[in-house]
């Protein structure tokens, strides 16, 4: 599997970690997880949501004029889970091209062994938040 390179060092990271480091992992992501730009702070509904979470999630693709993009979410600080996750997703996929995007399998994650730490209902989300991100990409191509 062949994944874009900030990924694929998350992927490894996570794969040689204890369940509690995980876990520590997670929280350190979320407190990093950047904020939702001004810009978007208004534009909720030309934001894409993401139903398979419990949490409410909300993304948006740009595309940048070197054809890679970023995304920016909108998620509630009181659920550092999701936004650990997402985080993940961010870090890992912010300055990818569109083919390096859609190119992720929705199974990326398993070497992670996530499932060590949170639970399968987190998992559905992760795996929706990143399949909203590769039609918000495909969007932002189109623009």
């Amino acid at each position: 599997m062949s994944l874009p390179p900030n990924l694929q060092e998350i992927v490894d990271d996570f794969a040689s970690m204890t369940r509690e480091e995980k876990l520590e992992t997670l929280i350190g992501y979320a407190e990093s997880f950047p904020p939702l730009p001004e810009r978007y702070k208004e534009q909720r509904e030309h934001m894409e949501a993401v139903p398979e979470c419990m949490t409410p999630v909300f993304l948006v693709a740009e595309k940048q004029p070197d054809e890679t993009i970023l995304f920016y979410f909108d998620i509630p600080p009181q659920s550092p889970t999701v936004r650990g996750l997402a985080s993940i997703l961010h870090d890992g996929l912010n300055g990818s091209t569109l083919g390096e995007i859609l190119s992720v399998p929705a199974d990326f994650y398993l070497p992670m062994n996530l499932q060590e730490a949170v639970s399968q209902q987190r998992l559905n989300g992760f795996m929706g938040t990143l399949a909203h991100m590769k039609h918000a990409a495909v969007h932002a191509q189109s623009v």
